[in-house]
């Protein structure tokens, strides 16, 4: 029962700080403070999303008896990468990636074992558990969503 209240928690955590950061970049894109083809908050939604999205691979893949998801580069290459991946692609569709990404990374991480498995490893070796993976993107959400609250 302890783990379910823990993963609840979590998720529920998760849930609310990518909601609010997603609130605050759809906003500025509505009010037109986002531009396309400038370093900025629309690059910073892109981050947040590939690492959503990465943090949903690896759980997903150790939650079904595979490998942590391994990134190969450093993590300010991945940073860069991800805009690149969604090149074209406006705040609106950027968000309902995000909300695809963070609900599949709840279903996995609910059908995880143990939260303290090792679900990514990054470019420099380091290992991330689950929790750890989880804990900072509502770390990286909350930080997205107090900075463009006074823009």
């Amino acid at each position: 029962m302890a783990a379910n209240q823990s993963i609840d928690v979590c998720m529920t955590g998760l849930e609310q700080s990518v909601e609010a950061g997603l609130e605050h970049f759809s906003r500025l894109w509505d009010e037109g403070k986002i531009k396309m083809g400038k370093w900025g908050h629309r690059e910073t939604l892109c981050e947040r999303l590939w690492w959503t999205q990465a943090t949903a691979d690896g759980i997903e893949a150790v939650a079904s008896g595979g490998a942590p998801y391994r990134i190969y580069a450093s993590d300010a290459e991945m940073d860069s990468r991800a805009v690149g991946r969604v090149a074209g692609q406006f705040v609106p569709q950027l968000a309902d990636k995000a909300r695809e990404a963070r609900a599949r990374l709840e279903t996995a991480a609910r059908k995880l074992s143990d939260l303290n498995a090792t679900v990514l490893i990054h470019g420099d070796g380091t290992e991330d558990s689950a929790q750890t993976c989880i804990d900072r993107l509502t770390e990286q959400w909350n930080a997205s969503a107090a900075e463009l609250q006074g823009v």
